[in-house]
């Protein structure tokens, strides 16, 4: 059994959206221009010790491949997440695994 490492899975990821600034803004946050201008990350709210990485296979020949990532508090949660979300093809396996438990074996 093969595993693709998240730097494989992110370098055949397409190009993110950009997304237009919200009016929406919380009363004294800054947004849009403001907040990169200032270096902050536009994905702040993520913890990484709460990002879970999903995993599956359609069939029992292929390997399990990275198809996606979920935020939750617990393996639990992120179990429920992955299976609502990522239900577009009758998988044969699913499995998450908290992104902070990779092991980097080759480093760039």
């Amino acid at each position: 059994m093969s595993y693709l490492s998240e730097a494989d899975v992110l370098e055949d990821a397409p190009e993110p959206r950009k997304r237009r600034p919200s009016a929406r803004g919380k009363p004294g946050g800054k947004r849009g221009a403001a907040a990169v201008a200032e270096g902050t990350p536009t994905h702040a709210h993520i913890q990484p010790d709460r990002v879970w990485l999903v995993l599956a296979r359609r069939e029992y020949e292929e390997s399990l491949r990275q198809i996606g990532t979920v935020e939750a508090d617990d393996g639990e949660l992120a179990r429920v997440y992955a299976r609502s979300i990522y239900d577009e093809f009758a998988w044969i396996e699913m499995a998450v695994i908290p992104r902070d438990a990779l092991v980097t074996v080759i480093e760039s």
